[in-house]
């Protein structure tokens, strides 16, 4: 039987050293290992020093304080990992540590598709309301689930599956249960009441497969995501469609999870992504 393995993807914050705990009880709950992973991100020094053509300078002073930043950078990645490495040696886990260059979703989702699971810190401030944040762009090129936390010293009471057209593969519903099954969680399943998502005959086979509280499932419900996220507990872990923050109304969708997630600090939410689905049509951005 295969091993699980779960890409934790750190840098200094403290969501991140939350991040950190939950993928190691995680893992020795599930008998799975733990990837670290931080990418010194050299394409923003790049963006921040690189003009196209020279103006009152030349080059060469830009191309000294890139050197001199990447190697400032590196040094405290280096210091993260050996903090990071000393403290997961005490977890009695299989871990490994890696450190990389370029841009982070990029780098992320490459190491991803080696691994079941991603999980990472939010943030609840952003610099730039524009600017969007790292699991925003790994809704987008990484190929399997990602798991964005923030203080999980409380257990979440429950997970909550919001149910998309696009989730209605053989295995996806399934597979999504499994995974909140081996969260020890009790699971709700909540069916998008948006016109033309979902037929009654959809409905019918959801409710068929799950109705016996196969997995736990304890509740199974028509809701629109609107209501889900105003509505939900404050210890809630909200699984949707990694695709959801990509669609034609993807900045309301958005605006709607950073609610979620801005809510309360013992929320967590799951971007899903069916790995059969995703190895090789999922487009790396660049």
């Amino acid at each position: 039987m295969k091993t699980r393995s779960y890409l934790l993807a750190i840098d200094g914050s403290q969501a991140s050293r939350s991040a950190a705990h939950f993928a190691w009880e995680l893992a020795k709950q599930t008998d799975s290992q733990v990837v670290a992973q931080h990418v010194v991100d050299t394409t923003e020094i790049w963006r921040f020093l690189s003009y196209d053509l020279a103006g009152f300078i030349g080059s060469g002073l830009y191309m000294d304080a890139r050197e001199r930043i990447t190697e400032v950078m590196y040094s405290i990645a280096e210091a993260l990992m050996l903090s990071y490495g000393s403290q997961a040696e005490g977890q009695s886990l299989r871990f490994e540590n890696y450190i990389d260059e370029g841009e982070p979703t990029v780098e992320i989702a490459r190491r991803a598709v080696d691994h079941d699971l991603v999980i990472l810190g939010f943030h609840a401030r952003r610099s730039n309301r524009r600017q969007k944040s790292l699991f925003e762009e790994l809704a987008k090129a990484c190929p399997c689930p990602v798991l964005v936390v923030r203080d999980v010293v409380k257990r979440w009471s429950k997970m909550q599956i919001f149910v998309s057209r696009d989730m209605l593969g053989s295995n996806t519903i399934d597979d999504i249960c499994q995974m909140g099954e081996a969260f020890g969680l009790p699971l709700e399943i909540l069916l998008d009441t948006r016109d033309n998502e979902l037929t009654e005959s959809d409905r019918a086979r959801i409710s068929l497969t799950h109705g016996a509280s196969a997995f736990g499932v304890n509740t199974i419900r028509s809701a629109n995501f609107k209501e889900v996220i105003d509505s939900t507990e404050d210890d809630v872990l909200l699984v949707v469609s990694a695709d959801a923050l990509n669609s034609a109304h993807d900045g309301l969708a958005k605006a709607r999870v950073y609610k979620f997630l801005q809510a309360s600090s013992g929320r967590a939410l799951l971007l899903w992504r069916d790995r059969a689905k995703a190895v090789g049509s999922v487009r790396l951005a660049s």
